[in-house]
């Protein structure tokens, strides 16, 4: 598994290059997410936790920097603050996962950490 997550690890990075990443692909963050407008700020942190069961598991959950809200301060929905995840800081959680995830031995030809991130981007331009 850890082949197959390094080779995504660096899809990723393509597009995210200040990418980082823990120990053993337990998570993956962004430092620098730009987000859509709408928000409260232009850039967050966001997180993901990689489960023991990827690849058939999909990441579930996504974490940015506390305080998160829309720009007319209109609280976000499915987001709570307070998360405890293995990085250190203030997290708040939008308990998200993919409706569908079909991951393929072939990365490319299924589900994988670089969808995932998709779906993140459609949920945060849902706007709700």
């Amino acid at each position: 598994m850890e082949e197959r997550l390094a080779e995504e690890i660096r899809l990723l990075k393509e597009k995210y290059p200040n990418l980082q990443f823990g120990e053993k692909y337990a998570w993956v963050m962004i430092p620098d997410f730009s987000l859509p407008e709408g928000y409260n700020r232009k850039i967050t942190r966001l997180l993901f936790l990689i489960p023991g069961s990827y690849p058939q598991g999909s990441p579930d959950n996504f974490y940015v920097d506390v305080g998160l809200k829309f720009a007319n301060n209109n609280l976000l929905t499915s987001y709570s603050e307070g998360a405890q995840i293995p990085i250190q800081g203030a997290w708040g959680c939008f308990s998200w996962h993919p409706e569908v995830w079909q991951p393929s031995a072939e990365i490319q030809k299924g589900d994988n950490l670089l969808t995932f991130m998709k779906s993140v981007n459609l949920r945060l331009r849902e706007m709700n």
